[in-house]
């Protein structure tokens, strides 16, 4: 399994809407008002359409949404209300560019488990480090294995990790405050994700080499 490209999430997009595109989750909404509450700054990792920034929006936070699919960006744009506060901009994160600034929270949502090899999972961590403030929280969900053994036993569908795994790749740059487990969204109420909130250390490790 490859990660899928910004081309590819654009015709993705060009096709209709994915059915994960939904607002937060009751677990997720918890997550947020016991860790993050509004007015909190929140950068939407992987954003899509939006759906999830509009609801921080509405919810009292200030809201950057953020996609390296250009076609996702500009239907974000174009369902969001002028008044809402939310700024969309199209950036990949894996390779920060210094005009994405850093925030206090960081809301990431089925990116990670949609990079499936070790070492570019270091780096999407790395990059949330980035994007992430020295003291400040990454608000994970993401798809998760009962055990290490269990992580390659489904053949399709996101890139699952067990708790063992999401922990050893995360330790070097976060603090992990809380994991719980419940199902990803609506479209996916038969598995569980993990959901994670996790502290960035103020000195995080060393980076990890490029991937070969």
């Amino acid at each position: 399994m490859k990660p899928m490209t910004a081309q590819e999430w654009n015709l993705t997009y060009q096709f209709g809407d994915p059915v994960w595109d939904e607002p937060p989750t009751a677990p997720l909404a918890r997550l947020l008002a016991r860790h993050a509450p509004p007015p909190a700054e929140v950068i939407d990792v992987g954003c899509g359409l939006g759906a999830a920034s509009r609801w921080l929006a509405e919810h009292g936070y200030q809201v950057t949404g953020c996609d390296f699919s250009s076609r996702a960006i500009e239907l974000a744009r174009a369902r969001t209300p002028a008044a809402l506060p939310v700024r969309f901009t199209m950036a990949d994160v894996m390779h920060v560019p210094p005009r994405l600034g850093r925030f206090p929270v960081v809301l990431e949502r089925g990116v990670l488990h949609a990079v499936p090899h070790t070492p570019d999972r270091r780096h999407f961590v790395e990059a949330m480090a980035r994007v992430c403030l020295p003291g400040g929280l990454w608000i994970h969900v993401g798809a998760s294995a009962a055990t290490v053994e269990a992580e390659h036993s489904v053949a399709r569908g996101p890139s699952r990790m067990a708790e063992q795994t999401f922990l050893a790749l995360v330790d070097p740059q976060f603090t992990v405050l809380e994991i719980d487990y419940a199902p990803f969204g609506s479209h996916a109420a038969t598995w569980q994700a993990r959901h994670a909130v996790l502290r960035r250390r103020s000195c995080p490790g060393p980076p990890s080499p490029p991937p070969s």
